[in-house]
């Protein structure tokens, strides 16, 4: 039987390395990709020690051109296939509305959702050919609702729940589920400084196993939002 196979954006660290891992130890070709060289080259030793078939792609998803070309090099190795797609990649920006410049919406968007689109535009043609696959979309709670200050990021974490849902509506008759995981703080570098202490909040781990959990559940099944709050709180 052929090994199933799967992209993870952003996957040098936080919930992009902890769904990698997830999915190499369940037996996943895994395709790791992140922007900085050196840190990915180190990831993927890391994996390969443990056995693991993995292969690396650098690439920074929020320039023109990078998303196509990963997607291309990822089919180059995988001979055709991607059963999942893991779009993790993205960054933060915590803004008041009017201090939010042209070149910062682009520059955030450009990551966390403009990559996205592309890479899920590309994947739904292959996943259509092979009537199977999963796109799985990192969003988050501020997905669900904004506050002060998060314009910007909410923007394109409710604009990617909406691709989301597009990408189940057009995927469904193919056999192609898609559904976004929403969580709230985790335990990552992107929210070092939070008010929360990392011991708090949700761990990286904990998403990993979810994104399993729902793969695992049976083709006529499909949970839209998976939304992950902290015990005690809410985010």
């Amino acid at each position: 039987m052929q090994k199933k196979t799967v992209l993870v954006t952003g996957s040098t660290s936080g919930i992009g390395l902890a769904v990698a891992r997830e999915m190499a130890r369940e037996g996943f070709r895994t395709i790791l990709t992140g922007r900085r060289k050196a840190l990915l080259r180190e990831t993927v030793e890391n994996f390969l020690r443990l056995g693991h078939e993995v292969r690396g792609i650098p690439a920074d998803l929020a320039e023109p051109g990078e998303a196509e070309r990963l997607f291309a090099e990822t089919l180059d190795w995988t001979g055709g296939r991607l059963d999942v797609l893991v779009n993790n990649a993205g960054t933060w920006q915590q803004s008041p509305v009017e201090e939010i410049t042209r070149e910062d919406f682009r520059s955030l968007m450009s990551l966390n959702l403009e990559a996205p689109f592309i890479l899920s535009g590309l994947a739904m043609r292959t996943m259509k050919r092979q009537r199977s696959g999963t796109i799985v979309n990192i969003s988050s709670v501020a997905g669900l609702e904004a506050w002060a200050q998060t314009s910007l990021y909410s923007a394109s974490k409710f604009g990617l729940r909406a691709l989301t849902q597009s990408l189940l509506a057009e995927g469904s008759r193919f056999g192609i589920k898609a559904f976004a995981v929403c969580p709230g703080y985790v335990a990552t570098p992107m929210t070092a400084g939070a008010r929360v202490s990392p011991e708090d909040m949700i761990q990286p781990e904990d998403v990993a196993r979810l994104v399993m959990a729902h793969l695992a559940l049976s083709p006529a099944t499909v949970l839209k939002d998976i939304v992950i709050s902290r015990l005690g709180a809410e985010d």
